[in-house]
């Protein structure tokens, strides 16, 4: 069988998944990988308010939940070789609509033009009832996003 080649000649059965590790890693009690690097691509699994030792963040505090979910894709991004500079796409899952205007200036701190590809979802719960936000990542690890 002749492999097939991708758009940069790669050959694309050489494609290799690797687990993103964090120590402490605070989902792994919930049999949930951090998110995988494939070539130069990461993607994330969602990230809410919990520190790096599970426990929530910010009852009742979108500001503080979405900036500690901030800080996790940060952390988890820095581990596989990235940063949140390069991220292209996020998926936002946000409980209350109300909270648009919050996800608006947490991107605006968060990130700078061209800013990341988004996709926004309400949602009625996310996980554990103290959860607002929940978000994922996908990012690059080389190469760069034109400015």
């Amino acid at each position: 069988m002749i492999p097939r080649r991708g758009h940069a000649g790669v050959s694309t059965s050489d494609l290799i998944a690797r687990p993103i590790t964090l120590d402490p890693d605070p989902f792994e009690p919930f049999f949930i990988s951090q998110g995988f690097r494939i070539g130069d691509l990461i993607l994330l699994s969602g990230q809410v308010g919990m520190d790096e030792h599970g426990n929530s963040v910010g009852q009742g505090d979108f500001d503080a939940q979405a900036d500690q979910a901030m800080r996790n894709i940060g952390r988890a991004l820095a581990a596989a070789g990235s940063s949140i500079a390069q991220i292209v796409k996020v998926t936002i899952y946000i409980t209350d609509m109300t909270y648009r205007p919050n996800v608006f200036q947490m991107r605006k701190r968060w990130f700078s033009k061209p800013y990341p590809a988004d996709t926004l979802v309400g949602v009625k719960e996310l996980g554990r009832p103290e959860r607002l936000i929940e978000m994922d990542a996908t990012a690059l690890t080389r190469g760069r996003i034109e400015r």
